[in-house]
């Protein structure tokens, strides 16, 4: 770490003019840097507002300026006029930094006069509280040089080596040495040889390396072509209003960064782009504004479709092609700059606009980029389309993160924690990487692991395997409309209004860009109502008659939910969607082959069928769900039962509060066993899959509960005591067709082990004495 003497002048402070009791003493600013190659471009040193300095004197006798706080050289290889171990007297005067601010000193190479500013970058913690100052070079000197208005002095070139119109004579034994290498040598022997060198060390510090290839960046300033935003940013904050921004989380920081940006470097220094069209005067290398070369050459431009005469023609040749009379016969080079990229894709709503791909408004419904595009695409598109139409080019941004692995870390080849999207399609298939991107969703920082990759597959194969089974359950569901919409039983009704309520949270989810949420509703539906739905309707399906109104009213429920989980799942998994909808029992969700269209995702998003928002409606969804927590909670704590038949169960329900009794016990609601329905076959029964359901006071339920049975499950659900029984062989027998095990009604009722129960015997004997009839009328025919 070197440490530079800088020479104060006459200007100094009070506080060290009158210190020394010298009538003009000559005080020295110890300054120091991490960058010596960086101290010719010097053009102010920067003082801590707020922190206090003292006058200390060196062991030759020199007094230095240095921050109070600062403890003295450390240990290590000294240089010059100083080494190791070199240390500092005791304070000969001590004031604040407002002392030094406005005085100025000596170049150290130059001799010019420069200033002594005020800047937040100078910490207590780093060095000796007073920070060498080069414009050219650093991004804190920078913005420093601009609001001082210091020159902007650069003597490194292109290729990082010393040289170039801003090197003086002074320095030409610095002229071609490499800055990071040899120059930084030549640097520091040029102050030792001028006594101005007071130490140096090695030191381990942050500082900027290229990711690519791991060596060190420099930093230096060139002459750019600017966009001075300063006029377009209230009228483009004013635009922004109108602009849904998407999560509302990122919001503040897109405004943030349109209100802070003051200009935009519309250069670039690359072999292949748009060329900015500008030609230069050979000899000062001032630019040679001429608006017939713009016009001209963009015309051409538009003509040919190509900007490639601009890099194969000389600027001779340019300008006597394009350009006016008053370019002919000067000595001009061409720009080899180009436009910024931004500038391309800043403008690619125009481009849009002439494909006719915006809307009306001539604006895109969505953009969706990453966080970082704030200062990119998100940005330039905006200030772009702002300063040429007046308008935003978009109505809503989305705005998603960045992935990082399962613990946590950013992605690197280095660390070798990348995860390559082949080997998971390979793994998983393409369907299971899209499920994880949208589980994801605009998170911040989204997790991808084998663990959450597995995740997301498993619920890939539960919902294909979900919409496989409604594919067949409705295999012969009839084309008319009358039929795929007749419900009757009120499992079915309390279905479909689950069904409503997760089609307007996809709606919602969608229209927020919240893919995350949609495949949360998708897998909570499956978990909590399709599926339970699913099994409490299997009984109907196969063992009820086909054209029975309770078995149409199960399947018309199932076409809808059919409709609603492909529908939902079409922008996530689009290829599992259009399986589905190519797998139909008739063309298209409605039914209609002249007007069905040929993707799912032209399939309108409409849900006729699920626009019933009634009170009864609503409340038998309530009903339905509250159902299936039951079951679940009383038979999911025996495992004994866990390995039993459902249907070997039979549940005895006790109303414990008005709150279950409302549920159960009023005339009024579908669920309550009628006084003459048998309670092995009633929808109470086949709802909750079991043989048999009581519903009993609470003094008899007590009773029951002493009773001396085989009891599997006895639990107390809050609003209703639950007592789950097995149903034991000498009291009922399996239905070889419906494999339920149920009850017999009364004593005299038998049952035998071949025998079918009472409903199964009755739908057979049904079917055959309409099959009878069928084959009788034809006879006579």
């Amino acid at each position: 770490m070197p440490l530079i003497r800088l020479s104060a002048d006459a200007s100094a402070p009070e506080a060290l003019r009158d210190s020394g009791g010298e009538q003009q003493p000559r005080h020295h600013l110890l300054v120091w840097t991490t960058t010596p190659w960086t101290l010719p471009a010097n053009a102010a040193v920067a003082v801590g507002p707020g922190m206090r300095y003292s006058l200390r004197r060196l062991p030759d006798g020199r007094t230095v300026v240095v921050a109070a706080s600062w403890p003295g050289f450390g240990g290590g290889g000294g240089g010059g006029g100083g080494g190791g171990g070199v240390e500092l007297g005791e304070p000969l005067a001590e004031f604040p930094a407002d002392a030094l601010i406005g005085a100025t000193y000596r170049h150290p190479f130059s001799n010019a006069e420069c200033p002594v500013l005020p800047s937040d970058h100078v910490t207590e913690d780093k060095g000796t509280g007073l920070v060498h100052v080069a414009p050219a070079h650093g991004r804190e000197d920078f913005q420093l040089g601009i609001k001082f208005k210091l020159p902007l002095v650069s003597m490194v070139t292109e290729a990082g080596r010393f040289g170039g119109p801003g090197l003086s004579e002074s320095l030409e034994e610095l002229n071609g040495r490499h800055c990071l290498t040899e120059g930084s040598g030549a640097v520091l022997d040029l102050l030792r040889r001028r006594s101005l060198l007071a130490h140096t060390e090695a030191l381990v510090h942050s500082y900027p390396y290229d990711w690519r290839t791991g060596r060190p960046v420099m930093l230096r300033a060139s002459s750019q072509w600017f966009l001075d935003t300063a006029g377009l940013r209230d009228r483009a904050l004013t635009a922004l209003d109108t602009v849904r921004i998407l999560p509302d989380r990122e919001a503040g920081a897109m405004r943030a960064f349109v209100a802070a940006r003051p200009y935009w470097c519309i250069s670039r220094q690359r072999v292949h782009g748009v060329p900015i069209p500008v030609l230069y005067d050979e000899s000062t290398g001032d630019p040679v504004y001429d608006s017939q070369l713009t016009r001209r050459f963009a015309e051409h431009v538009a003509e040919t479709g190509s900007a490639d005469s601009w890099f194969e023609l000389s600027a001779d040749q340019l300008a006597e092609k394009f350009g006016s009379s008053e370019l002919r016969h000067r000595r001009l080079k061409k720009s080899g700059d180009i436009f910024d990229i931004w500038m391309d894709s800043g403008l690619s709503w125009a481009v849009a606009g002439e494909a006719g791909d915006l809307d009306a408004d001539g604006q895109a419904s969505l953009c969706v980029e990453g966080q970082d595009q704030f200062r990119g695409w998100f940005s330039s598109s905006l200030l772009l389309s702002v300063a040429l139409t007046g308008r935003p080019p978009y109505k809503s941004l989305a705005v998603h993160g960045f992935t990082v692995d399962e613990t946590g870390r950013k992605m690197s080849k280095s660390v070798g924690n990348v995860v390559d999207p082949e080997q998971v399609i390979l793994r998983h298939g393409p369907d299971g990487l899209r499920y994880w991107a949208a589980s994801a969703g605009l998170a911040v920082r989204p997790e991808i692991g084998d663990r959450l990759l597995a995740a997301a597959d498993g619920h890939v194969k539960r919902l294909r395997s979900h919409l496989r089974f409604l594919l067949g359950c409705v295999s012969d569901l009839p084309l008319s409309e009358t039929v795929r919409t007749a419900i009757c039983h009120p499992a079915d009704a309390g279905y479909l209004a689950l069904l409503a309520d997760f089609v307007r949270s996809i709606e919602a989810a969608f229209d927020a860009c919240d893919t995350g949420a949609v495949c949360r509703q998708l897998e909570q539906l499956l978990s909590q109502a399709a599926g339970p739905y699913l099994a409490a309707v299997k009984h109907r399906l196969y063992c009820f008659p086909a054209d029975s109104p309770d078995r149409r009213s199960a399947q018309a429920a199932l076409w809808q939910s059919l409709r609603a989980i492909t529908m939902a799942t079409a922008p996530v998994l689009p290829h599992l969607a259009e399986e589905v909808y190519a797998a139909l029992p008739v063309d298209g969700f409605g039914g209609r082959p002249a007007e069905s269209p040929t993707s799912v995702c032209l399939e309108a998003w409409q849900f006729p069928d699920l626009s019933d928002s009634s009170d009864s409606r609503t409340l038998l969804g309530r009903q339905l769900l509250a159902l299936f927590r039951l079951r679940s909670a009383a038979f999911a704590g025996s495992d004994e039962f866990a390995q039993a038949a459902s249907a070997a169960a039979r549940l005895s329900l006790a109303p414990l509060s008005a709150g279950w009794e409302l549920l159960l016990a009023n005339d009024a609601l579908p669920w309550r066993p009628e006084a003459k329905e048998d309670p092995r076959f009633g929808r109470l029964a086949e709802t909750l899959r079991c043989s048999s359901v009581r519903v009993v006071r609470a003094t008899e339920f007590e009773s029951l509960r002493a009773a001396d049975r085989r009891v599997l499950t006895d639990c107390d659900l809050g609003d209703v005591g639950v007592l789950v029984e097995e149903v034991r062989p000498d009291v009922s027998s399996d239905c070889p067709r419906c494999r339920r095990r149920v009850a017999k009604a009364s004593a005299g009722d038998t049952c035998g082990d071949d025998e079918l129960c009472q409903q199964c015997a009755d739908f057979l004997l049904d079917g055959w004495a309409s099959d009878a009839e069928s084959s009788e009328t034809a006879t006579r025919r």
